[in-house]
């Protein structure tokens, strides 16, 4: 076949045509994609107001997010993303047009960097055409597109940066290319290291390649041209580098917050890459639809996973019969794309190489940084564009000289170019953008307003806004970012899906959120705390699409915050949002009777603080201050009896572990000491806003296996258990399980404890659409068990289209035996399994079947279990049970000693409970605590009791309520969380119930 080295260029006139079509497909399906509409991209506040963005990026300090944090990525945007959206708002460019130039720009970048690849590395013919569409509309770009088009800039520079160090090399000790180099990488590099350092392999192996391979250069010339792009790169880009640095050292760890290396390395299967695909969160899904809307295209349209894979097969062809003497380093640079892009994948049992990637980036920052491994795909995508276009050349030539037609060159090319097309849909039928991340161009009058009218207060205190959100979905469009802080400078705190500024300020704000998303929320003492905050104003955003993420809802918001003293409305805006809006929600919190006679709010309630406090104050040093055992929900308990209505600071004790006496001297002689059962040893997970934390653990506790989305806020770093409540498992040496819930939040109602509590009511659950086999649940007793049978109680509550047909018993660890579960085990006498008379301690039982097989999705498939595992000890007859205490922290009564009784002491306990709606339960069916005094004391006893509206018996209500009689009304089931709705309302003669 002919070399592609030395093929003829086409008339120039055809040439200026090919980059007049480059230009049109560039620009042409953005522009045709939702025209009108602004989408969700990067930072919505860029064309919010780019001027107020690009005065807040050039400082790392931002106070308008979290309670104030050092800034992610935000000096990033100085150049070049936000320049472009302020020139393009100079001129009076819509938002929507500058935003579509953007993308089209990129594109079009990235297309004309194939070119230029191509032309330094001597490439002609129509193969390069090929190659350019290949590139330019390989679905690796849709990844990003409409959410985060800045991280394409590297997809879009790698090319160029190919290009370039190829012309280098022919002049290594020149300063032009390396300077041209630097400047690119300057261009592209300021927002995200990952995809830079992945993009920037490329040009490292082709050096490798034309030195070590090739032969084309030597090791001196090598090392100067290394040097000089290695110093101007640096000297170039040092400004975002600097910045990056800065937040690493001082803001927040965001890599632990945020996609987990098992969640990347779940949907990176090889195949998926090599079609530009693989990155996790293409393929997730929500309420309202795919994440990315062109998703589905590419995983349930036949044709377009046909095309898709035909493509890279055709390159790969082309890569075993080309001649061309840069094929070998082509196919290099795809095979590293692949095997970096692949990861750790399968998670579970990946490759040696992906064992050691695996390893490296859950125990370190860096590898931790670098577990997006996704973003290696532009290297096998421009990998298998140059392959398929080197094939494509050698075809026509091949085809031209046994084929005399006319336009006989251009046949192969046109063939390839319009397969690349199709297999691009994006193109054609608008989903380069999603409709579920758009929003009109101008924002809602009412929003402008509201803003103004905030901005126009003192800046002296900060605006909170509510209902915290996982993402910024409004019912006239998706910003992803809550757009108030991007059209006012007062200072602004929302709870957000990533716990932003530092870990106590985000601890708490979380704290306050979670009261009210699930229900639990006190109102007493609510101003105190947010007055301490620097809180003078509450918004309530009540527009936003609460359906989406399962938020509190208007009027349930509207409902907890009426009668809070110290708070009260101040203004309304926008017309009236109601429920009804939220197409087919109709549910238990829907029907509430409180919440039906609540009327629907306004789209944004300004709500005012009476008397707030500045957010910088000074108190007295003889002031009374507040000494909290607890962490962020402490200080919310704290509020509820009143100590915060003191006038002096708020110190938390456990930040004082290491320094007892310096909590001493701080609190002084007037302190009020706060015990509470809160800063408790357990999990957190950050994939939503609700349901993220997990039950209260035993001092010490291990897990049975790493749980890599475990990702908790040190808080109180270096504090250990004796300042955290814990948990005392009495009658057991403890009771654990590999994991319990669901992979995506925690529901500690399901923990193992509850397989051994004696209450067929609860139980141990775990796999919730995902994997169960090989989860298991251990027990280790005191003492030894003697005993020759275990009865298993299957999960009886709940939705249950699976279950358990396989287990294996295993005794202290060695001994073991697999046995099948029969019907029998899912009802609530339970199934008895024999094994012979055996002594032991330990006793594990592993899933090791169900009745639904094994696959790559569990899409709905419900979680599997045992509500009891009754072992009973055959020679004292006495079940192995557990009773779980909870230990309230230590470090504070005992910092204080006997000084503690010249101070007043609170004592605040509060059960663990959620919204009593399925399919959440109690966390806790009962209060048990532990705590010591140094000294004795008398304590008078204040708070509140809530009725149980889910008592088997319901005369034990109606005795509660003095409503006892001679008639008993039972109901065989009401709409939970509603003692109104009970049995006994339908004949106690009140209309209203």
């Amino acid at each position: 076949m002919t070399t592609l080295d030395t093929e003829p260029d086409t008339h120039s006139s055809r040439i200026r045509l090919g980059y007049l079509a480059v230009l049109l497909l560039a620009y042409l399906p953005p522009l045709w994609s939702q025209p009108g509409q602004v989408a969700a991209d990067t930072k919505s506040y860029l064309y919010i107001d780019p001027a107020r963005m690009l005065g807040r990026a050039a400082a790392m300090w931002d106070a308008n997010i979290g309670f104030g944090t050092v800034t992610h990525q935000n000096i990033g945007y100085l150049f070049p993303m936000g320049p472009w959206y302020l020139a393009f708002e100079r001129l009076g460019v819509p938002d929507w047009v500058a935003q579509r130039l953007w993308l089209g720009t990129i594109v079009a970048a990235a297309g004309f960097g194939v070119v230029y690849l191509a032309r330094s590395l001597g490439v002609r013919g129509p193969g390069v055409a090929v190659s350019v569409l290949a590139y330019m509309f390989s679905p690796y770009s849709l990844h990003y597109a409409a959410r985060i088009s800045v991280l394409l800039g590297p997809w879009a520079a790698l090319p160029w940066m190919l290009g370039l160090t190829a012309r280098a090399l022919r002049q290594p000790r020149a300063w032009y290319y390396p300077a041209c180099f630097a400047l690119v990488v300057q261009v592209v590099g300021g927002v995200n290291a990952t995809a830079l350092i992945f993009a920037g392999l490329g040009p490292v192996l082709f050096i490798a390649w034309e030195w070590l391979v090739a032969r084309s250069v030597s090791w001196r010339d090598v090392g100067a041209l290394v040097l000089r792009i290695g110093v101007l790169t640096l000297a170039t880009s040092a400004w975002w580098i600097a910045g990056l640095s800065l937040q690493g050292a001082y803001g927040l760890d965001i890599l632990r917050y945020t996609e987990t290396v098992k969640a990347v390395a779940r949907t990176s299967l090889p195949n998926e890459v090599l079609r530009g695909l693989g990155y996790w969160f293409f393929y997730g899904r929500d309420r309202l639809g795919s994440w990315i809307e062109a998703a589905p295209n590419y995983t349930q349209r036949p044709r377009i996973i046909f095309t898709s894979y035909l493509i890279p097969s055709l390159a790969m062809v082309s890569a075993g019969f080309v001649r061309w003497r840069r094929r070998g380093f082509f196919v290099v640079l795809t095979v590293v794309g692949v095997v970096i892009a692949v990861g750790a994948h399968p998670y579970a049992r990946p490759t040696p190489l992906g064992a050691v990637f695996k390893a490296f980036a859950n125990s370190s920052t860096a590898g931790l940084a670098l577990r997006s491994t996704g973003r290696a795909d532009p290297l096998v995508v421009l990998g298998l564009a140059m392959l398929l276009g080197a094939g494509v050349t050698a075809v026509t030539a091949w085809f031209t000289t046994r084929v005399h037609v006319r336009y006989a060159a251009v046949i192969p090319a046109v063939l390839a170019g319009a397969l690349i097309l199709s297999a691009f849909p994006a193109l054609y039928d608008g989903t380069y953008y999603g409709r579920n991340l758009e929003r009109a161009d101008a924002l809602p009058t009412y929003w402008q307003e509201a803003a103004r009218y905030l901005d126009a207060q003192p800046h002296t205190t900060r605006v909170l806004e509510l209902p915290g959100s996982d993402f910024a979905s409004y019912r006239w469009g998706n910003t992803v970012d809550p757009i108030t802080p991007g059209m006012m400078d007062r200072p602004y705190v929302a709870r957000e899906l990533i716990p932003y500024g530092s870990p106590p300020s985000a601890d708490l704000l979380n704290a306050i959120d979670r009261r009210l998303q699930e229900g639990v929320f006190d109102p007493v003492g609510f101003v105190d705390l947010l007055r301490r905050a620097g809180i003078g104003t509450v918004v309530l955003r009540n527009d936003i699409q609460w359906e989406r993420y399962n938020l509190i809802r208007p009027r349930e918001l509207t409902f907890a915050l009426r009668d809070v003293a110290g708070l009260h409305t101040e203004r309304e805006f926008g017309p009236v949002v109601h429920e009804s809006d939220a197409v087919g929600i109709v549910d238990e919190r829907t029907l509430n009777p409180r919440i039906v006679a609540t009327p629907d709010p306004r789209s944004v309630v300004v709500m005012k603080i009476d008397k707030p406090w500045p957010i910088v104050r000074s108190v007295p040093a003889d002031a009374q201050h507040v000494v909290v055992d607890g962490d962020g929900e402490g200080v919310v308990d704290a509020a509820a009896t009143g100590a915060l209505a003191a006038n002096g600071m708020v110190l938390s004790a456990p930040a004082f572990t290491k320094d007892p006496t310096a909590l001493r001297r701080d609190a002084g002689p007037n302190a009020i000491l706060v015990l509470t059962d809160q800063n408790r040893r357990r999990g957190r997970r950050w994939s939503t806003v609700l349901d993220n934390v997990g039950y209260t653990e035993y001092a010490g506790e291990q897990p049975l296996v790493p749980d890599v989305s475990d990702a908790r806020l040190p808080v109180f770093p270096g504090a250990g258990d004796d300042a955290s409540t814990v948990v005392v498992q009495q009658g057991v040496s403890r009771v654990q399980a590999t994991a319990y819930g669901n992979p995506i939040s925690f529901t500690p109602e399901n923990r193992a404890a509850f397989a051994f509590d004696g209450n067929i009511e609860t139980g141990w659950s775990v796999g919730a659409f995902d994997k169960v086999v090989g989860q298991r649940i251990e027990v280790v007793t005191s003492t030894p068990v003697t005993t020759d049978h275990v009865n298993l109680v299957q999960t009886l509550h709940g939705p249950r289209d699976r279950y358990i047909t396989k287990v294996r018993l295993r005794f202290d660890g060695s001994q073991s035996l697999d046995v099948g579960l029969d019907p029998v085990s899912r009802v609530a006498a339970g199934q008895t399994i024999g094994f012979g008379r055996r002594s032991f301690r330990e006793l594990s039982v592993e899933i090791l079947a169900t009745n639904q097989s094994d696959g790559p999705l569990y899409t709905g498939m419900s979680a599997v279990g045992f509500d009891e595992i009754r072992l009973v000890d055959s020679r004292t007859r006495t079940p192995v049970r557990v009773h779980e205490v909870t230990r309230l922290p230590l470090d504070m009564l005992r910092a204080f000693g006997p000084q503690s009784l010249s101070h007043p002491l609170v004592v605040s306990l509060t059960r663990e409970r959620v919204r009593e709606v399925p399919p959440r339960s109690d966390v806790e069916w009962a209060m048990d605590r532990s705590f010591s005094l140094p000294t004795a004391r008398t304590f008078d006893l204040t708070g509140d009791v809530r009725v149980y509206p889910y008592a088997l018996d319901p005369r034990r209500i109606d005795a509660a309520f003095g409503r006892s009689g001679p008639v008993t009304v039972w109901a065989n089931e009401f709409l939970p969380d509603c003692l109104a709705c009970r049995g006994a309302a339908a004949l106690d003669g009140d209309p209203h119930t």
